[in-house]
C-alpha cells in the first residue's frame, strides 16, 4: 500500500490530519487562552435590578405595626389619612386615598364589618379588598391589585371599571365584607425590603415578580345592614388580600369622612356565607394564625403551622431584618431608623383622585 493511500492513525485522525508540531502549538495556545478565559469568568456580572423611587417615606419611619393585633395599618395607608387611637377607626380629607389592614391571607374565608361613621355632605368611600401593590393615592379597584364596593351607586369596581352590582349605602350603614381565596394560590409577597440611595434619593428594590395567575373558584361579596347583595367578583388573581377602605370629600369639607372597621369576632350582623363557599373566619384570627406561622418557622421540628395567612410584619415577612445586607442595602428595620431629615420629601409625587358631579373618579397628578 502508498503512503497515499495508508489510513491514518487514530490520534491523527482525532486532530483532522494536522501535522503533531501544528497540534502541539494549538494546544499551547489553548493553554494561554484558558488562563485568560478562566479569569473573564471569574469576573463577577452584576445583574440589572428595578429601583422604586419612594413617595412617602414618612410612613415606613412611622414604625410598624404590631403583629399581635388586627388593624388598619399606619404603614400601608395614604400618609394624608388619620387613625383613631385605637387604629379602627380612619378619617379622610380633600380626594380619594387608601388604607389597608395589616394583616392578609392568600388562601381561606375571611369576613369582616366597616361601620360609615360619617360622610358630611360630600363625602364618599368605597370598601373592598386589594394586594399589597393597589395605589393608596386613588380608591380601592382603580387598578388590577383592588376591588371594591362603591357608595353612590352600589357599583362594583375594578381596574376603574364600574359596574351595577348592590343597593347604595350611606352614612350610618354596617357593610359586610366577604372573600373566599382556595388553597393552590400563591402569596406573592415580597419575603423582605430593601433600600438604597440612587442620586441622592432613597430608593426601594423591586425584585423580579411572577405575574399572578387566575384563581378559579376565588370569591367575593358584600352585605349591606345584613343584606346579602350577591357575588362581586369571581375567580381573580392569586395574591395576598387584604381588607381596605378609601375615603373622599370635597376640599370644602370641614370635616372629615370616617368609616370605623370590625375585624370580629362579634359583628353586628351575622356573617354572610356565598352559596358553595365555606364559612368565614374573622379577620381579627388572623394574628393568632400568623403568630402560629411565625413560631413554627423559629422551631426547629415543629409541626406545620395553620396556611393560609400571611405572617403579620415582624413575624415572618416584609418587615424583619433579614439578616446581612449587600453594601449600601438596608433593610425595612434599618431604613427606618435612618433620621428623618436623611430623607427627601420635597419631590414626592402627589395623586389625587376628585369625584366628578356623576361620582366618575378622575386622577390629577401634582400637589395638594
Amino acid at each position: 500500500m502508498s503512503d497515499r493511500a495508508r489510513p491514518m492513525d487514530s490520534g491523527a485522525a482525532g486532530q483532522g490530519g494536522r501535522s503533531k508540531k501544528q497540534t502541539q502549538s494549538d494546544a499551547k495556545g489553548n493553554r494561554r487562552g484558558g488562563r485568560a478565559i478562566a479569569q473573564a469568568e471569574e469576573v463577577e456580572v452584576k445583574e440589572k435590578i428595578n429601583l422604586v423611587r419612594l413617595r412617602y417615606e414618612g410612613a415606613v419611619k412611622d414604625g410598624q405595626d404590631d403583629p399581635h393585633k388586627v388593624l388598619i395599618s399606619k404603614v400601608h395607608k395614604a400618609a394624608q389619612l388619620q387613625l383613631s387611637d385605637d387604629k379602627l377607626s380612619v378619617t379622610g380629607y380633600k380626594g380619594y386615598r387608601t388604607a389597608r389592614c395589616s394583616h392578609g391571607a392568600h388562601e381561606g374565608a375571611l369576613y369582616c364589618e366597616v361601620r360609615v361613621s360619617r360622610m358630611g355632605v360630600s363625602g364618599h368611600c368605597r370598601l373592598g379588598w386589594c394586594t399589597r401593590k393597589a395605589e393608596l393615592q386613588a380608591p380601592v379597584g382603580y387598578d388590577t391589585f383592588g376591588f371594591s364596593y362603591r357608595d353612590v351607586d352600589g357599583s362594583k369596581v375594578f381596574n376603574g371599571l364600574r359596574e351595577p352590582y348592590g343597593q347604595p349605602f350611606r352614612e350610618g350603614d354596617v357593610v359586610g365584607m366577604y372573600i373566599y381565596l382556595p388553597k393552590g394560590g400563591r402569596t406573592l409577597e415580597p419575603q423582605q425590603n430593601e433600600y438604597t440611595k440612587y442620586k441622592g434619593k432613597w430608593m426601594r428594590i423591586e425584585d423580579p415578580e411572577p405575574n399572578p395567575e387566575q384563581l378559579p373558584g376565588s370569591v367575593i361579596a358584600f352585605a349591606v345592614n345584613g343584606v346579602y347583595q350577591g357575588v362581586a367578583f369571581r375567580d381573580f388573581n392569586e395574591g395576598t388580600y387584604y381588607p381596605a377602605v378609601s375615603l373622599y370629600t370635597m376640599p370644602e369639607q370641614q370635616e372629615g369622612a370616617t368609616v370605623t372597621v370590625n375585624f370580629g369576632p362579634r359583628f353586628q350582623y351575622p356573617p354572610l356565607q356565598p352559596e358553595g363557599c365555606p364559612p368565614a373566619m374573622p379577620v381579627c384570627e388572623l394574628a393568632t394564625v400568623g403568630a402560629a406561622a411565625a413560631a413554627a418557622a423559629a422551631t426547629p421540628g415543629a409541626t406545620e403551622a395553620p396556611s393560609g395567612a400571611t405572617p403579620p410584619p415582624g413575624a415572618g415577612f416584609g418587615m424583619q431584618d433579614a439578616g446581612p445586607q449587600a453594601s449600601g442595602v438596608l433593610s425595612d428595620a434599618a431604613f427606618a431608623a435612618v433620621p428623618p431629615q436623611d430623607v427627601d420629601m420635597k419631590d414626592a409625587v402627589l395623586g389625587l383622585v376628585q369625584e366628578g358631579p356623576d361620582g366618575a373618579g378622575e386622577v390629577v397628578e401634582g400637589g395638594m
